[in-house]
């Protein structure tokens, strides 16, 4: 019987739970975007907006003698 008992309030609790609703999607979009700009490599422009994350990846394949930008 217990068992009934707390599965019953288990799916209960759900009912009374509220949401708040409010989505900044701006907010979300900007830091998305800011996010995929910090994954960038290579020389990054003076204007990259993540200033922590500096050029990276410019001698890649160097002792090797290949490049790893396309021909």
């Amino acid at each position: 019987m217990a068992i009934l008992i707390m599965v019953w309030l288990t799916l209960v609790q759900g009912i009374f739970v509220a949401v708040d609703a409010t989505f900044n999607y701006k907010d979300a979009l900007t830091k998305s975007i800011i996010f995929l700009e910090a994954q960038r490599s290579g020389k990054l422009p003076p204007n990259h907006r993540p200033q922590w994350r500096g050029d990276s990846g410019l001698d890649d394949g160097k002792l090797a003698n290949v490049s790893p930008l396309p021909n």
